[in-house]
């Protein structure tokens, strides 16, 4: 068996990264292994976007622990800038969710007023209000609603930040190095199995995404579909003022001097190829909400999978019937903004055996089939 460490976190993503520098940062030993290069799945093929009143209704009870997620970032982006010195590339200036026909406004307008029931800042932006903020709206553009204090982030650079940071607390990663199995003897962890080694621990985090089920050893199946998003980059069009706009099933997302244009949702396993056919309709979504991007020049297309459960929320916390086994996967659409926080709440857990953080909406066990 090789070495011993207090905590293997499986899988190098933001969440992994995250969960990796909170425990190292109280001075655990900590390793992180991943099948490939940490980052270089979900977590680098996202868009960055910090937008929980556009992404979460506000009847969804994880809204509460997205809101706060968002709110963490004031304090990590310097933190981070300070202790690894990469600029995160975070922005606010908040979102809109455009309604692009009539069907679509009274909904928009229901979930405005039920955000501010609840304290949040929302406001509905008639077409003339959104035409001063966005000039180049497509016509079918009726009106939106605007949360100011959205944001965004470069996930690349946050992801590799995160992870620079553990390594400097200590941790270590063991990249290209696939875990195979969760060794469990008498109810509790006391190993984890890679293709190359064994680790002696007594304690893991799953944090492998998509790749979380095939994990041998789990004492339940995890209900994780990995769901294939497409996106393109363009050129930010001249003159228009930025901004993150959502329309129906896509978005566009500045970066640096481009658009960021995603994102389908399909179910194809495992496979990571782009297609005529979702490209054509990120395409076509996108020029709605902005007709000029169609006249700009494509830079790459990609396509990410993401990690997705039946309820969309992730699976965070402990495994009830194994100690020292603990669960931060299944984040969909959510892992960057949900990430950091995750990572502070898996360090909480397995430290103090509890965490502040309401997690009720993630337990492990709400998908148990019951008799």
């Amino acid at each position: 068996m090789s070495a011993s460490y207090d905590c293997v976190v499986i899988g190098g993503g933001i969440v992994g990264a995250a969960a990796a520098r909170a425990l190292a940062a109280r001075g655990s030993r900590i390793l992180l292994v991943d099948r490939a290069m940490p980052g270089s799945e979900a977590s680098g093929a996202a868009a960055g976007m910090l937008a929980p009143q556009i992404e979460v209704l506000a009847d969804d009870p994880i809204l509460p622990l997205a809101i706060t997620a968002r709110s963490r970032y004031a304090e990590l982006v310097p933190e981070l800038h300070r202790r690894t010195g990469v600029n995160v590339g975070y922005f606010g200036g908040g979102s809109v969710q455009v309604a692009l026909g009539p069907e679509e406004v009274a909904p928009l307008q229901a979930q405005v007023g039920a955000q501010g029931a609840m304290g949040l800042k929302a406001e509905w932006l008639d077409r003339a209000a959104l035409l001063r903020r966005h000039p180049g709206i497509g016509p079918a553009a009726l009106g939106a609603l605007f949360a100011p204090d959205d944001a965004r982030v470069n996930n690349v650079t946050l992801t590799a930040a995160l992870l620079a940071d553990a390594v400097r607390y200590g941790a270590e990663v063991a990249d290209h190095e696939e875990a195979t199995e969760i060794v469990i003897t008498a109810a509790r962890v006391t190993a984890v199995a890679t293709v190359r080694r064994r680790y002696g621990t007594s304690a893991a985090v799953v944090t492998a995404g998509a790749w979380s089920p095939s994990l041998r050893g789990l004492p339940r199946a995890l209900p994780i579909e990995p769901v294939r998003g497409q996106m393109a980059i363009v050129t930010w069009p001249a003159g228009e003022p930025v901004g993150v706009l959502f329309g129906r099933h896509v978005y566009i997302v500045p970066r640096a001097d481009d658009a960021l244009l995603g994102s389908t949702m399909e179910h194809a396993g495992f496979a990571k190829d782009t297609t005529p056919d979702g490209l054509g309709q990120i395409f076509t979504g996108t020029a709605a909400l902005l007709p000029a991007i169609a006249s700009q020049r494509i830079h790459r297309s990609w396509a990410g999978l993401r990690p997705v459960t039946p309820d969309g929320r992730p699976l965070i916390g402990p495994d009830p019937e194994v100690a020292g086994l603990w669960y931060a996967t299944g984040h969909g659409r959510k892992g960057i903004l949900l990430g950091p926080l995750t990572g502070e709440i898996i360090r909480d857990l397995v430290l103090d055996g509890a965490t502040g953080w309401d997690i009720s909406s993630c337990a492990v066990t709400r998908f148990d089939q019951r008799p």
